[in-house]
């Protein structure tokens, strides 16, 4: 009833969703209908595989050889109606499995067919078609049956569907061939998960009805939303996209800080759309730091209404190892220019005055860029133009305030006497410390009052007027690469 385009066996009595792939693997779906795997799996018997038909046909024709492998996250049974030999491997629904769960499950399903050349694995899920195809093509290969991912999943689909259409969502797919590469370059062993910063991204060829809000999640749960980030989370969409200098491009990232969240090995970036999500998943070590997805090589996305003809999705990491201090966000950066515009003319003073390298310090701070999205290159279009224009206002007073003093001083110190001219000197250079904090403190008062908005009635205009500004400049759309992004 529910086997739609999947192959059964109808054959001595037997009507299954089952179908043998090989002589020794076989796909079948959820053996349903016992309470052992809750009331909706007992109804689920009258209209899938039952229980009771499942166990008379192993018992029939693999007796004491064949091996059952469960991949349904949100469904288990009575193991012991197998007589025990039953392996769970779960994982969610149109999702992928951790890449060291298809490792584990391979070498379980291969220990077992070879302790007896009459043994047989039964793989299923729900539908017993995608999860399913996933595991048992990465077994294929694994088993060296097929040289490449592409023949493996094409010979499963052609065995297991008529139509030939069973494992198709593109990131299961893509995990298929992540094994291959495994298997290739690795020799079968699992690598330690790259640690990465996922810095943002770009739609390319974007149509005005795409602004998603956006999640980041790995096998443990959520890392990152934009419905929960204190910069996004009262915003729409359509106010933390932004469209670049180049057509039809729409960045998303968070400016000033190292990237939207830590990721280390498999991660799902899911996209929440009015026209349908869609998703991916992907993998850290077997990814580049920069991978362009298309339509076909993200999941869900046939199913929305728009068409998008050449869309695409561009992914951003950066190494990184968790010693990069976090950057300061914009408005807590206004807020300490706020603090340092209302300190004293002591205190300014006291900073005029620093050493060196306290001084070389801030300096290499303020000028540490961030060479993969040039975040800080956008403060350098806005706040920084204002820092220097401030500095060559205060140096100009100060330097008028210092001649005019010289000259009134060089008048009185021709009528006295050697002492009282020394004391005059250093009086001059004591007063002419006056002057300088004054046009400083307003200054930098002046530049507070350019950087920072007004206090707002809400932390959404806040961050609506941040993004609006980082906006603005084009330099925060460019990933650090100028040359490949111009010749896009």
């Amino acid at each position: 009833m529910v086997s739609q385009n999947k192959r059964r066996y109808q054959e001595g009595g037997f009507d299954l969703d089952m179908t043998y792939i090989t002589e020794n693997i076989i796909a079948m779906g959820f053996p349903a209908g016992d309470l052992s795997s809750g009331l909706f799996g007992y109804f689920e018997g009258f209209y899938r595989n039952h229980m009771e038909e499942v166990i008379r046909f192993f018992e029939m024709h693999h007796k004491g050889k064949y091996k059952v492998y469960n991949l349904c996250s949100e469904r288990l049974y009575d193991a012991s109606l197998f007589e025990g030999k039953v392996a769970c491997f779960p994982f969610d629904d149109h999702n992928c499995p951790p890449i060291q769960l298809v490792i584990s499950f391979c070498h379980s399903a291969y220990s077992w067919l070879k302790e007896d050349i009459e043994n047989v694995v039964v793989v299923h899920c729900k539908a017993g078609k995608a999860r399913t195809g996933l595991m048992i093509s990465s077994l294929l290969l694994y088993l060296k049956f097929f040289p490449t991912a592409e023949e493996s999943i094409e010979y499963y689909n052609q065995k297991r569907c008529v139509d030939g259409k069973g494992l198709i969502l593109p990131s299961q797919i893509r995990y298929v061939k992540y094994f291959e590469r495994i298997l290739t370059y690795f020799n079968g062993e699992n690598q330690p998960p790259r640690r990465c910063m996922l810095r943002g991204f770009r739609l390319h060829r974007c149509p005005y009805w795409i602004r998603p809000s956006i999640t980041v999640s790995n096998h443990n749960g959520v890392l990152f939303t934009t419905k929960k980030h204190p910069r996004t989370k009262e915003l729409m969409p359509e106010d933390f996209w932004f469209s670049a200098p180049k057509k039809g491009i729409m960045v998303f990232a968070l400016p000033g800080e190292p990237g939207l969240t830590e990721v280390a090995g498999d991660f799902k970036i899911q996209f929440h759309d009015r026209q349908g999500d869609f998703y991916c998943w992907l993998n850290t070590t077997m990814m580049e730091n920069r991978v362009t997805l298309n339509p076909t090589d993200l999941d869900d996305f046939d199913k929305r209404k728009l068409p998008s003809p050449g869309f695409q999705v561009e992914v951003v990491l950066v190494d990184y190892d968790g010693s990069q201090p976090p950057k300061p966000k914009p408005a807590a950066a206004s807020t300490d220019q706020k603090s340092e515009a209302d300190s004293s003319t002591g205190t300014i003073a006291k900073e005029n005055n620093a050493s060196p390298a306290e001084v070389s310090n801030k300096e290499s701070a303020s000028n540490d860029k961030d060479d993969v999205f040039s975040d800080s290159e956008a403060e350098d279009g806005s706040s920084r133009g204002r820092r220097e224009k401030v500095s060559r206002n205060v140096e100009g007073t100060t330097n008028a305030a210092k001649a005019s003093e010289t000259r009134s001083v060089q008048k009185e110190a021709s009528a006295a006497a050697s002492r009282i001219e020394k004391v005059s000197i250093t009086s001059e250079q004591g007063t002419a410390r006056t002057p300088d904090a004054a046009p400083l403190k307003s200054g930098v008062s002046s530049k507070s009052s350019s950087t920072a908005a007004p206090p707002p009635p809400a932390a959404a205009d806040s961050s609506m007027s941040e993004f609006k500004a980082i906006a603005a400049d084009a330099s925060v759309f460019s990933f650090g690469d100028e040359d490949d992004y111009e010749s896009e």
